[in-house]
């Protein structure tokens, strides 16, 4: 008899913890996407970014990743970024104000680099070994307006660009604006933009529609 009143206790106790849970359920879904992230800035973030691993046999002579930081991909940004950190609009406008006006005015990258010897990984300096450009469908070529290391703190790197691992350098690169311009006469199914590096490692070259 006892055994029969407990079970019937559990099955009530189920039934009710059913019930809550199906009434806060979309709830706890927005809570949750506020917090760990939502689907749709996966989706922009992965449809924006290309990779490259370069081998020599079985070695790995370096990795490239870059997101093209498009007028989508920032908007996609600012959503993601003030809902993780709960920003009110003027709050969220002044920390995405930078990221939005430098895509207006370059055709902006994140970038991430693995190298197996860390002190090859050296983007930004002026005396690298690497050279990076982008290409246009008229096979134009741009080099760089700039090229320095992430501002987001690594934190934050592996949130927003979670293909950047620990032994990657990230970096935020930027390109004149007519390097984005439609071209005048391109080749047929030429990709509209190519990211190139270069250097005796090896050649990646990542393209975009």
């Amino acid at each position: 008899m006892a055994d029969s009143a407990r079970g019937g206790s559990r099955a009530a106790a189920v039934l009710v913890l059913a019930a809550v849970a199906a009434g806060c359920g979309p709830r706890s879904v927005a809570l949750y996407e506020k917090v760990m992230g939502s689907p749709s800035y996966r989706q922009v973030t992965e449809s924006a970014t290309r990779t490259r691993e370069v081998h020599d046999g079985l070695d790995t002579r370096f990795i490239l990743s870059a997101t093209w930081l498009s007028g989508p991909w920032v908007s996609a940004f600012a959503e993601e970024y003030s809902n993780i950190y709960y920003l009110d609009a003027a709050r969220r406008e002044q920390v995405i104000s930078r990221w939005r006006g430098e895509s207006e005015k370059f055709v902006r990258f994140f970038v991430a680099l693995y190298v197996p010897e860390e002190k090859g990984n050296d983007l930004e300096k002026p005396g690298t070994l690497w050279s990076l450009r982008l290409v246009r469908a008229d096979e134009a070529d741009f080099e760089p307006a700039y090229i320095r290391k992430s501002s987001l703190r690594p934190e934050e790197i592996s949130r927003f660009f979670p293909y950047s691992g620990t032994w990657y350098r990230a970096y935020e690169v930027a390109f004149p604006r007519e390097a984005g311009e439609p071209a005048g006469s391109p080749r047929a199914g030429s990709p509209r933009l190519k990211l190139v590096l270069s250097g005796v490692a090896g050649r990646a070259v990542l393209a975009w529609q």
